[in-house]
This record gives C-alpha cells, sequence and structure tokens, in this order.
C-alpha cells in the first residue's frame, strides 16, 4: 500500500481529532527564520491543512501539497476562503511547483512517510536561495496513557509500528536530510479533550485497519479513556517539535 493510501477514509475523524501546532512554534518561524506575511511557502504533505492553517492566519501564501484526494478535498473544504490557500494534486517529490518558487518548505507529521533524497532534491528545486526547511510533530509524551493506547493499538491494529512511523524525536534520519545537525525547536502543547476527540483523534492514524478491525479497536479507545478520564475529560500531554534548517547542512540561527 502506498503512503497516501493509507489514510483513505481517514480525513474526516483527521480533521476532527488532530491537535493544532504550538502557536509558539509559529511565532518564533515570523520572528527568527524570515518567515512573512505575503511570502509563498510550501506545506509538502498538508493533509487536511491543519499547519498550512496556521501559515494562512499569518498571511502567508501556501501551496497545500496532498496526494491523497480525500485529504486535499477536506482542506479545500476547510480552506478555501483564505486567499493565499492554493491546493495542489503532488507530493514530496513531485510537487508540481515552479523552480525557486518559495521561501520555506515546511511539512508537519509527514517527514516519515517520505523518500528523503528525493524530498530533499525536491526543496533544493522550489526553494529560493537560503529558503529554511521545517519538519513539525506533534509527539503525545511518554505517559500511563499513552502507554495504554499503544497497547490497544498493539492488540488491534497489525500494522501499528509506532507512533510516526517509529520515528523517534533524535532519529539521524533527519540529521542526514539536513546534511548536519538542524535546529531543535520543543513546545508543550497538551489539551484536554472528551471522548469524542479523543476517540477520533485515535482513529485517525494511517495504521488503523478498515470495517470491523477499526471497530474493535475504537471499542478499545474508548475503554482506555473510561480509564482515565475524570469528569469526562482526559488531559493529553504532547510536545510540538520542529527541526529546522537549510539544505546545506548549515545551522540558520
Amino acid at each position: 500500500m502506498q503512503s497516501a493510501e493509507r489514510f483513505d477514509g481517514k480525513a474526516a475523524d483527521y480533521a476532527a481529532g488532530r491537535p493544532a501546532y504550538a502557536e509558539e512554534l509559529f511565532d518564533l518561524l515570523f520572528a527568527r527564520y524570515g518567515f512573512a506575511a505575503g511570502d509563498a511557502v510550501a506545506d509538502i504533505g498538508a493533509g487536511t491543512g491543519i499547519f498550512t492553517e496556521a501559515l494562512l492566519r499569518r498571511g502567508c501564501t501556501v501551496f497545500a501539497v496532498e496526494p491523497n484526494a480525500e485529504m486535499r478535498k477536506t482542506a479545500e473544504e476547510r480552506l478555501s476562503a483564505y486567499g493565499g490557500f492554493v491546493s495542489v494534486a503532488g507530493d514530496a517529490a513531485r510537487t508540481g511547483l515552479a523552480s525557486g518558487s518559495v521561501g520555506a518548505v515546511t511539512a508537519a507529521q509527514a517527514f516519515h512517510w517520505f523518500d528523503a533524497d528525493a524530498f530533499a532534491a525536491e526543496c533544493r528545486r522550489i526553494l529560493r536561495p537560503g529558503g529554511k526547511v521545517v519538519l513539525a510533530y506533534n509527539r503525545d509524551d511518554d505517559s500511563p496513557l499513552l502507554r495504554a493506547l499503544d497497547a490497544a493499538a498493539v492488540r488491534f491494529c497489525p500494522a501499528f509500528r509506532g507512533r510516526c512511523g517509529g520515528m523517534t524525536e533524535q532519529d539521524g534520519r533527519i540529521a542526514a536530510f539536513f546534511g548536519g545537525k538542524p535546529d531543535i525547536i520543543r513546545f508543550a502543547n497538551g489539551r484536554e479533550e472528551d471522548e469524542r476527540t479523543f476517540v477520533r483523534r485515535a482513529l485517525s492514524s494511517s495504521y488503523v485497519p478498515a470495517g470491523e478491525g477499526k471497530e474493535r479497536y475504537a471499542d478499545a479507545v474508548r475503554d482506555v479513556f473510561a480509564r482515565f478520564a475524570a469528569a469526562g475529560k482526559v488531559f493529553v500531554p504532547r510536545t510540538t517539535w520542529a527541526y529546522i534548517g537549510e539544505m546545506d547542512g548549515e545551522k540558520t540561527a
């Protein structure tokens, strides 16, 4: 199965359940890393447009590049009112964008799906000189809640190989992509979730099976929620991680 196909049937859960990224990250990108209102950004693997929207709110023109048609349609329905939103059917190796057309490239919750070498070549092609690449992740922090969720995934989701495709916070693939050590930024981004949001976030994951398997996993997630909930909510500790660099591997700040 191609990586884009893993999200077939998951767009509604993705849009409803996935958290936004820490606002402090965007403040930092605009204050320190050259992001500016009116500039063009390519958001690769944009999904339903969660990261895209944060850039649009700050006045960027965003080329939201997404290979999955259902995810792309959901982003279009959510974001077409923004004048700077441009939906693009493409992928990390073939964005279809013009050479030297963007000031920055972002990829949120997506880099682990890419052919890193092909993505690096495409970044070099579409970026203007000095343009930054930002790889962002929302990662649930280690906690009894997360361990219980992972146990449910191991039991009911045969494709589960760990979160973020098994990519760790200090994964060597990220340093190799940048050709050196990128800047690593972290911001706390936990939130309270009701049962509906908690379950839909879990069901949005690529490893969740379809049909009856999905329903069994959903029931297990509801059981986890019931074990940890207080006053109808659970607090999910989470961190937004960002890896920021230029394709020559030099540090950017």
